[in-house]
């Protein structure tokens, strides 16, 4: 069974601390018969996948990582099959996680949208599932393939202008322009009411 597992990061880790959290993660669920995989920081959390045979050692497991990196924020299984999600919501669902950091679960349902649509919205959605992943890239400390992947959605987004998605095509443009020209970093993407 997999779980993705959300920590508080009130310790102010980063994503330099990636290696050093997961050998700690391992270390302390290994004894329950578990495994941990993709860890990722973000400024408020810690996410990482957490493998287990049965659900039966998923408490503990959890405790022991509270202990250790912070209380849980968000527990979810993984392995169950999706629900079908309507578009407009996955796009909503998909912007309000990127804006939280959670950009794992913003490429998710971002996706959902994806498949659904065609045309220019299809490439909008594209472009910023791939800014989605290349933040992910970069909560794991991975400069070099987050600016890639960025490079990439900007690509996407490139041709498009106005407002789609509630989301102002131009200005998010010019934010990931400025990231590629020094340094990426996470941000949010503003939306219309």
């Amino acid at each position: 069974m997999r779980f993705l597992v959300r920590l508080s990061n009130g310790r102010k880790y980063t994503p330099l601390d990636r290696k050093r959290l997961t050998s700690l993660a391992y270390r302390v669920v290994r004894v329950l018969g578990a495994d941990v995989g993709n860890l990722r920081v973000s400024s408020s959390a810690v996410e990482l996948d957490l493998l287990l045979e049965s659900q039966t050692n998923l408490d503990k497991a959890v405790r022991a990582l509270e202990d250790e990196i912070g209380p849980s924020l968000t527990i979810r299984q993984l392995d169950l099959q999706n629900v079908p999600i309507e578009s407009a919501a996955a796009v909503k669902l998909g912007l309000a996680l990127f804006n939280e950091e959670r950009y794992w679960e913003s490429h998710e349902a971002l996706e959902a949208a994806w498949r659904q649509s065609t045309g220019a919205e299809k490439e909008i959605l594209q472009g910023i599932i791939l800014l989605a992943a290349a933040l992910v890239h970069l909560q794991k400390n991975e400069h070099d393939i987050a600016l890639s992947v960025m490079k990439r959605g900007y690509e996407k987004l490139a041709e498009h202008r106005g407002e789609h998605f509630r989301v102002d095509i131009s200005a998010l443009k010019e934010t990931v322009a400025r990231m590629l020209s020094s340094r990426p970093e996470f941000f949010k993407i503003t939306t219309s009411n």
